[in-house]
Order: structure tokens, then sequence, then C-alpha cells
């Protein structure tokens, strides 16, 4: 049977190790069924409200793909929380005959999944419910029910008994006074774009920059016209935020997720729904006479001419949901790291560039759409895949192969030995209980000892696993192969019978495409997709490609593609 593993944890403060302890007690049970695993799909700080994750789309995608016999996780509640959900993905699994169990559940049925995945649910809903009563209690005492709004910052204070109280905040001096400068410069005419760039360029931090700080390899946040104008019916937006007048609001909108998207939106609540906003007049920044300025002005542009253009109908969902052009989604700026998008009729440009100003980015340039479509499907046929790219991708493969097996024998004795002290403790202290010592004096003891004791096995059980995938052959013709192949992708999407097609199967092909400006030119630089190129090259016109394949491929991927990238080439 070819099974294919699923793991989850909810939150970025949870520990990553929750993971390889799931895929661990998994990969044991499935060893003694004498299963074999194939696949191994995970999600990290990801919700289990939606399946709208990556590493759950992967594994519906290979599920469909008819590339397993068995859908195994550790629990229910790690594939979804949602009983709609659950129950979709019972039937999608049941119509390709296969098989959905868990470790805690074993195999699961229609009643089992109906009864659980109601449980599941009102626990979610359980959960929702009593934090938003914790929330509106603190509302209630005068506390800050939510984040901390821009211009203030956490009060420190204890009680009686030298707890700290929470939901306390104050006003922080500094970003005051980038809040009244704002509203100043709003009155006097100045644009919101042209005060964000001004922000950016004398390098203030934005509101949530500091979050972003804290995480390696982010680029942190900055200005733009949206975070200063937001929405003023729904009150957000520096300009539209009641807090510096100090008033607090509260329950003024609700989140819900879309089940088609999995994103959240919000929605304005009914008026007998919000609460009324309590006065704090020791946190107002604005006052009435600046703050009825900017209404005045926000008033006088909303009946400006604009207001009078009658909106365009919203196009379908199913349109909104299908790229619309061939590198929609996968473009970014090699200078920031922002997303490449329309910037004009015919032209993409970086829009972290156009939206945030040069402090942010110094990429001005962009490029026609007819000839980023042309230098690219030029370069997938003519650049890529090349044969001396071919040979060092096997020769990186081998010794990242051997490097992993080497690592993971050389921790095997170390945990091995630390696992038989922390049994012999354990020993210890149960004997010490059977004779008669109070077992209360060993509780914390024995509970960190059983911690560790589980995260030992967990990591002695992926040890046993057989990491070593072996030597990958590929076609001594595959650069041929590929070559023919994307010559008739090519050739279909200019025929306007065959462009949608074509225009699919090229896009999945590309793993993404970065812009980096060299002087007054604008360098592309193309990342192919290894697994769906190896697809493509496996399969005829018409059928879909060898499980085998397929399977390989994706354990090249995941033993190469962290280091090694040999379908990068610069057009």
């Amino acid at each position: 049977m070819r099974v294919a593993l699923y793991a989850r944890y909810s939150t970025d403060k949870q520990d990553e190790l929750s993971l390889e302890v799931q895929l661990a007690h998994c990969r044991a049970e499935i060893k003694k069924l004498g299963w074999t695993e194939t696949h191994c799909f995970t999600d990290q700080a990801q919700s289990a409200a939606t399946l709208h994750r990556p590493g759950m789309q992967s594994l519906i995608s290979v599920a469909k793909s008819g590339q397993v016999d068995v859908v195994y996780a550790d629990a229910m509640d790690r594939l979804s929380r949602s009983q709609g959900d659950i129950a979709t993905l019972f039937e999608q699994l049941r119509f390709r005959n296969v098989q959905l169990v868990t470790r805690a559940e074993g195999p699961l049925n229609a009643l089992l999944v109906g009864l659980k995945g109601t449980m599941n649910a009102d626990a979610l809903a359980v959960i929702s419910t009593k934090t938003r009563d914790a929330l509106r209690h603190r509302f209630q005492l005068g506390q800050n029910p939510g984040g901390i709004a821009y211009g203030y910052r956490t009060k420190i204070e204890h009680d009686a008994r030298g707890e700290r109280i929470r939901g306390l905040v104050e006003i922080d001096p500094a970003q005051a006074q980038i809040v009244i400068r704002i509203f100043e410069e709003y009155v006097a005419g100045r644009s919101p774009d042209a005060i964000a760039k001004q922000l950016n360029r004398e390098a203030i931090p934005a509101p949530r920059s500091g979050k972003r700080d804290k995480k390696p390899g982010v680029v942190p946040a900055m200005w733009a016209a949206n975070t200063i104008t937001g929405n003023a019916q729904r009150g957000t937006g520096l300009l539209n935020n009641i807090r510096y007048i100090g008033l607090r609001p509260f329950e003024k909108q609700q989140f819900r997720k879309n089940p088609e998207t999995g994103r959240r939106h919000s929605f304005v609540n009914p008026a007998d729904k919000q609460q009324q906003p309590i006065k704090v007049p020791e946190l107002r920044i604005v006052s009435d006479e600046l703050w009825q300025a900017v209404k005045a002005r926000q008033e006088k542009l909303s009946t400006g001419p604009r207001s009078t253009i009658q909106k365009t109908a919203r196009r379908p969902f199913w349109e909104q949901q299908r790229p619309r052009y061939l590198l929609s989604g996968k473009m970014t700026c090699g200078e920031c790291g922002s997303a490449f998008a329309k910037g004009g009729k015919h032209r993409f440009r970086c829009q972290g560039s156009a939206k945030k100003g040069e402090a942010f980015c110094t990429n001005r340039l962009s490029v026609r759409q007819d000839d980023l479509d042309r230098r690219i499907l030029a370069g997938l046929q003519n650049e890529l895949m090349q044969a001396e790219v071919l040979d060092a991708f096997q020769e990186e493969y081998a010794v990242e192969t051997a490097r992993l097996s080497k690592l993971s024998d050389s921790l095997r004795p170390v945990h091995e030995r630390e696992h038989a002290e922390v049994a012999e403790k354990l020993s210890m202290l149960k004997s010490a209980i059977m004779k008669g010592v109070d077992p209360t004096m060993f509780v914390e003891e024995m509970n960190q000892l059983l911690a560790r004791q589980q995260t030992l096995e967990s990591q002695l059980a992926i040890n046993d696993v057989d990491t070593h995938v072996g030597d990958i052959v590929l076609q001594p013709d595959l650069a041929a192969l590929y070559h023919s192949k994307i010559s008739a992708l090519t050739d279909a999407f200019e025929d306007e019978a065959l462009r949608a097609e074509a225009f699919e199967k090229i896009r999945e092909l590309i793993a993404g495409v970065v812009f980096v400006p060299e002087g007054d030119e604008l360098a592309i630089h193309l990342r192919g997709e290894l697994v769906s190129i190896l697809e493509l090259c496996a399969c005829s016109d018409t059928k879909k490609p060898p499980v085998g394949l397929t399977e390989e491929a994706l354990q090249i991927k995941l033993v190469a593609g962290a280091g090694f990238e040999p379908a990068t080439f610069r057009l």
C-alpha cells in the first residue's frame, strides 16, 4: 500500500518538533502494517479551519493523480476541524478509492467522519466563543481588548498580588508625533501616497514593522497610501481611527473565512451588535479641530467627479481565481522581494517601488507584457535542461543524499545514550515512590523527563526510517525530449483553440520569475519547476505521467531542491 503522510501544527507559537513527533508516530504504525511511505506533506503554523493550506493542497493533488492508496495522519483534527471540509476530503478520497486513516481513530468511515467532524467543529466554535467573551469582558473593564494601534504601546502595571494587569496601553510619544504629522499634512493637501513615500525616505518605522523585524529574512513593513487612508466606512486606516480622539471601539466588524478560498474577509457588524465606544481621554492624540478638518477633506474628495462614475460589475468568482496572465502570481522584484504586477495598460513593474517609493525599492524599471511572454517562451525552449546542467544536478543530488545519510547515522548514538540516561532517572524516581517517598516532590521533574523521553523516541523513530533514496538515473535523451515537448507547447500557445490548455501547462513549468535591475536594463531570471518538467518529459500528449516517475521526481525535489536549483537561468 502506497501511503501519503500528513502532519500539521496550528500556530507559530508551537514547536516545529511537533511535526516530527506526529510523523514518527505515523511511520511507526505504517511500518507495523507493512505499508510503504511514498509521500510526506506538512503544514506549519496553519489553521485547521480550512483546507487551503499548501501541504494539504499538495496532498489532495497527489491523491487525485492516483499516486497513493492511503492518506495517513496522527489524528483527524490534524487534517481539518471543519465539519464540511473533512466530509469533502473524505468523499474526494473515497471517490478515488483512497483510504483515509489516522493513528488515533483508525480507518475512517462516513459515520466516524460525521461524528468526529461535528465534535471538532464544535470545539473550534467553543474556542472562538470563549475568545470573544474574554475580549468583551476586557473591554467592559476599560482595558484594551485587541491589538495595539500605531501611536500606543503596552503599559506595564501590576496588581496587589504582583501579577501583571493585561490590556493596559499608553501613548507612545514618538509615534504620536508621526500620527499628528500625518493628519496635518493630509489637511494641508498632500496626498496619502506622497506622505507614505516621504515617511519611507526618512526611514520612519511603519505599523507592525516591529513584528516583521523579529522574523529573519522578512522585509520590514513600509508605509503605503492604504496604511493612511484605509476605509472610512469601516474605520480602518490612520485617518479614520477614532482611538486618536479618545474613543475605544469594539466589535465594529467580524472576520469570516471564505470556504472557497480559505481567506479571511471582514464584515461590518449590524448596529445592534456593535459595542458603544467608550471614552478614554487619556489616550487622545489628535484634537477635535484637526480630526474634523480631516473628515471635511475626505468628504470633499468623496463627492468629487470620481464618485459619480458608476462602478463596473464585479467579475464572476471563477474569473477572479484564474490567472489572467502567463506569469500572474509568479513574478517578484529582485531588489525588494515585492510582487511584479500590472503598472499600466501593457506593462509590469515592482509594486513595492510603485506604492512605497524609492526609499523602499529603487527598481523603477518596467517590462511590456508581450515582450515578457516572448522572452519567457524563448527561454523555456532554448535555455532550460542543458546537458551540463543535468550532469551537475545528478552530482549534487548524490552528494546531498550521502550527507543526509551520514548525518542520521552520526546522531543516533547520541540519542540512544541520552534516552538510556532518561530511562534510568525515571526508574530511580519510580523506585523512590514505591518506597514511600511523597510523589508530589517529583511531579515537575517527572513531567520534564517524560517529555524529553518522548522527544528522543521520536528522533530514534525518525532515524529508523531509511532515508536513502538511492541513485536516480535520468533518461539519457531527456534534454532532447524536453525541447520537443516545449516546442509543441509553444506552438499550441499561439493557437487560440489550444491556448487555454497550453497556458496551464506552461505555467506549471515555471516556479518563479525574478526581475533584477542592471543599469538601465531589467534582467529576467527564470526558475523552472523540476517536478513538472520531469512529468512533461515522461508522459505522452494525452496521458498522465507514470506514477513511478512522479514519485522519483518528488524525491529529487525533496533531497536536492533546498540547496540546488538546476532549472534556473537568466534571460
